[in-house]
């Protein structure tokens, strides 16, 4: 079930949202200071199968040792790592939101505590982290393991990549589409016309090496002094990696951030992650004909978009959602919730005509009548895509 879309008006809606949406993004993000602690270690881990990374510093020379011995081999046993969260990004744990409090961090070799827990899911839940999940905000990942040792990250303010639909710092992903903010990105504002997309606009570059050292340019979708949307190419490796942002001016901007196997993320009308989604309901009348609506609306008076009443009364009616970040899973480990239960998942997949999207058909319940603003929630593996609103009469 997967419809094509050939109403210009809509696709115009679409492209708006996708390549020219500005959002708040945090800036907040802290910097190293100029003198690194005398005993200063940063060790990377991972949980498999998961291909995801965790960056931890240590600044204890007994569990740096420890660290150590455990990369050599020489520590057989305590190889697993745990630590009390932190809700706050730091620099050299990117994207994560969130990391561990070096004083608090061990090692050890069985757990049996309820402290487990995926990097991604942790993010996707992270307000919930302290209570029910992870109680005393310790984290203890039973499959996690060092994999090496790395020299102290270069921590600066000069880019910072968000996905492009729900505006997380942990929303890169193969072929997702990403905004980078910063200062002096471009010397002009222009936007991409064509497919295949340029990788290069107003003379400012987009590359990304990624953690099998391959760079690549990246496809770009527009570009202004302070935000530039691009696409992270086909074959990027998930890891750690690193973002140049060039302008016209030959002025590299650079990001190390890391690759995510998947970074599920709706794109919403207002552009900001929140709210009415960029979505058409189909209705599927009783001779078979076929209607498109979108599901949003501007309000003048609150001077925004807001969710758009959608009638189930007599038609079928199915959601069809604009997305990112999908590729990197099988379709069928991605499921949804409408108001709290179950909804079917129809179709996903690529949306046509528009690179780095994703289109996600859901079927809408006649039990929402009534229900007003309702929450829609994407399920990706272990991660929660960011929540959006619809309005069901």
């Amino acid at each position: 079930m997967n419809w094509l879309l050939n109403r210009a008006g809509y696709l115009a809606l679409l492209v708006s949202a996708l390549l020219l949406g500005v959002a708040n993004v945090r800036t907040d993000f802290k910097t190293s200071s100029a003198a690194a602690a005398l005993e200063e270690a940063y060790f990377v881990f991972d949980s498999p199968p998961r291909r995801d990374l965790f960056v931890i510093k240590l600044t204890d020379p007994v569990k740096i040792q420890k660290a150590r011995d455990a990369l050599s081999g020489k520590e057989k046993d305590a190889r697993h790592v745990s630590g009390r969260i932190v809700k706050q990004s730091a620099c050299y744990n990117a994207p994560w939101s969130y990391h561990l409090d070096p004083q608090s961090i061990e090692f050890f070799s069985v757990a049996i505590e309820v402290c487990d827990g995926a990097m991604g899911y942790i993010e996707s839940h992270l307000d919930d982290v302290g209570g029910a999940l992870l109680p005393g905000n310790r984290w203890c990942s039973w499959g996690s393991r060092l994999v090496r040792e790395i020299t102290p990250p270069v921590c600066n303010d000069g880019v910072k990549s968000v996905s492009a639909a729900s505006y997380r710092r942990a929303g890169l992903a193969g072929e997702s589409i990403v905004a980078a903010f910063g200062a002096d990105l471009a010397t002009t504002t222009e936007a991409a016309t064509t497919l295949p997309l340029p990788t290069a606009l107003g003379g400012t570059t987009v590359k990304i090496k990624d953690s099998a050292n391959v760079e690549r340019l990246a496809p770009l979708f527009f570009v202004s002094p302070n935000q530039v949307n691009y696409l992270v190419p086909l074959g990027t490796e998930p890891g750690l990696a690193t973002v140049t942002v060039t302008n016209a001016n030959n002025k590299a901007m650079v990001e190390e951030t890391q690759v995510l196997t998947i970074a599920p993320g709706v794109f919403t009308a207002n552009a900001d992650g929140r709210g009415a989604p960029v979505a058409l309901a189909l209705r599927v009348k009783a001779d078979g004909s076929q209607q498109f609506d979108p599901v949003f609306r501007f309000d003048p008076t609150q001077g925004k978009f807001i969710p758009a009443a959608i009638d189930l009364a007599t038609d079928q009616v199915f959601l069809v959602l604009f997305a990112t970040g999908l590729r990197g899973v099988a379709p069928s480990t991605i499921e949804a919730s409408i108001g709290g239960g179950f909804a079917e998942v129809l179709f996903v997949g690529a949306a046509p005509g528009f690179a780095g999207v994703d289109q996600v058909n859901i079927r809408l319940s006649r039990g929402l009548i009534g229900r007003g603003e309702v929450s829609v929630v994407l399920h990706a593996d272990d991660q929660n895509a960011n929540q959006v609103t619809i309005s069901v009469k």
